[in-house]
């Protein structure tokens, strides 16, 4: 590495990005969500003190010291659904064919407004998505734990820490594409695969996830080789045998393919960014963000 004292950038952009989310970061977290740079943690405190960015424990862009207290604020409120996503997710993943379940978006970054609803990403295994989707509603709308999917707001007291069950993917299935339809920038998407956050994985699913979607590391290179270190490949449970069977998959294809066609069929008149599949589902896709990194 470079001895001489690299230019602003590899602190200025981390702290572009995550001012769209009015949340200033620490040391630490610019140099783990460096953006196309891998500068040491040296590298960046140097940079960080020379030009005199750090107020405390944060860093920000001038103008937006008021951010420290919101991401302050945003933190407590997180605490509160984290312990329900937590409860929910281990009541989701006693339904045999889940392979995982994980927090997404903002309760990931404990950047929660107050009325946030709560993001899960299930993974299933190959070839139950959409059976496991099916009893996984009738469980979470029998409870009122479901976000109601008429309403479109996702910060609201009519939504506030219910679950929003947004993306459902299948073991055989964890490959994100970068540039999906309709356009979110890549950068975007990939910030929010590094920041889901396992609740439960029985079948080192998270380590398979950051495999399956090695062009993270192209633009966050840090937060992907350090992701990849944290949560390495366990052997915790074998796949379920009787879903793995031949007799297994000639049962369960053929049953996931036909739960399929009747969810889309009731859905397909709702239908307009969501991209569906036999093997995932990605409902209320946000392309709102990273528009000008």
């Amino acid at each position: 590495m470079a001895s001489r004292l690299p230019p602003k950038s590899p602190v200025l952009l981390p702290l572009s990005y995550s001012a769209k989310f009015d949340y200033p970061l620490t040391a630490e977290e610019i140099w783990f969500w460096q953006i196309n740079t891998e500068f040491s943690r040296a590298e960046i405190k140097k940079l960080i003190n020379k030009w005199q960015m750090k107020n405390g424990e944060y860093c920000y862009l001038p103008s937006l010291s008021r951010t420290v207290a919101l991401r302050r604020r945003r933190r407590q409120y997180s605490r509160g659904k984290w312990t329900i996503a937590r409860r929910i997710a281990r009541s989701i993943a006693r339904i045999p064919s889940v392979s995982a379940v994980f927090i997404t978006g903002s309760l990931a970054m404990d950047n929660c407004k107050e009325n946030d609803d709560i993001d899960l990403m299930i993974v299933t295994l190959p070839g139950t998505l959409w059976i496991t989707r099916f009893f996984l509603f009738l469980y979470l709308f029998f409870k009122s734990l479901r976000r109601p999917p008429y309403l479109s707001e996702h910060s609201s007291p009519r939504v506030s820490d219910k679950i929003c069950d947004n993306l459902y993917l299948d073991l055989d299935h964890l490959y994100i594409d970068p540039h999906p339809k309709p356009p979110t920038y890549p950068l975007y998407v990939a910030h929010e695969i590094l920041q889901t956050v396992p609740v439960v994985d029985k079948h080192s699913v998270h380590h398979r996830f950051l495999l399956a979607n090695p062009w993270v590391g192209g633009y966050l290179p840090v937060a992907y080789r350090e992701s990849l270190k944290k949560y390495k490949y366990i052997k915790l449970e074998k796949l379920n045998a009787k879903w793995q069977t031949p007799i297994g998959k000639i049962v369960y294809i053929p049953v996931n393919l036909l739960f399929y066609l009747l969810q889309y069929l009731y859905m397909k008149p709702h239908i307009t960014q969501e991209k569906i599949g036999p093997g995932y589902a990605f409902f209320h896709p946000n392309t709102d963000h990273g528009t000008h990194v």
